[in-house]
């Protein structure tokens, strides 16, 4: 396969042109826009290109009664469900627009990780300039040639996959 330059916001991306440096927010954020928005300006004092969320719904993502993994219960120091933790993490349509909006005003990119269909198309109605897939669904093939029918650049986390995988995602996006 061959590399090609892509734009996303005003930057070209890929081969022969800087590192496109995006600050992963995620959720760490704490569902508080105001936290989010200091995290925005850090990654813009530290020089990122872009910022990156996660559009999620927990209901969606995880069932009832998944427990918290072993990490989790240990740095929480609650016990409670995925479902019960990631609660309070997730943001509204409208708190992104809040964001997305102060990301506009700051000069930074703001793109987002969406986990399900209605959430990759509010990433869509938000005005990202890409869509950032998380590497959990690499091998989530329906979703990736859902997503590449909207059009966008697609920036594709391969986390601990292998070449076949990494193949197999890049052809179900071409379809």
């Amino acid at each position: 396969m061959r590399s090609q330059s892509i734009t996303i916001g005003s930057r070209q991306v890929g081969q022969g042109n800087p590192c496109y440096f995006i600050a992963e927010i995620g959720v760490n954020h704490n569902g508080s826009v105001e936290l989010a928005m200091k995290l925005i300006d850090a990654a813009v004092y530290a020089g990122a290109d872009a910022v990156k969320f996660q559009a999620f719904d927990p209901s969606k993502l995880v069932t009832d009664h998944a427990p918290q993994a072993e990490y989790q219960a240990l740095n929480l120091k609650v016990k409670v469900s995925q479902k019960e933790m990631l609660e309070p993490l997730a943001l509204s349509p409208d708190q992104f627009l809040v964001l997305r909006d102060y990301c506009k005003k700051r000069g930074i990119d703001f793109l987002c990780t969406p986990f399900d269909e209605d959430n990759a198309e509010l990433v869509v109605e938000l005005g990202c300039n890409a869509i950032k897939v998380g590497s959990g669904d690499l091998s989530n093939h329906l979703f990736l040639v859902r997503l590449a029918k909207f059009g966008l650049p697609i920036i594709l986390s391969t986390g601990m996959s292998d070449r076949l995988e990494v193949r197999d995602a890049i052809q179900a996006l071409s379809e």
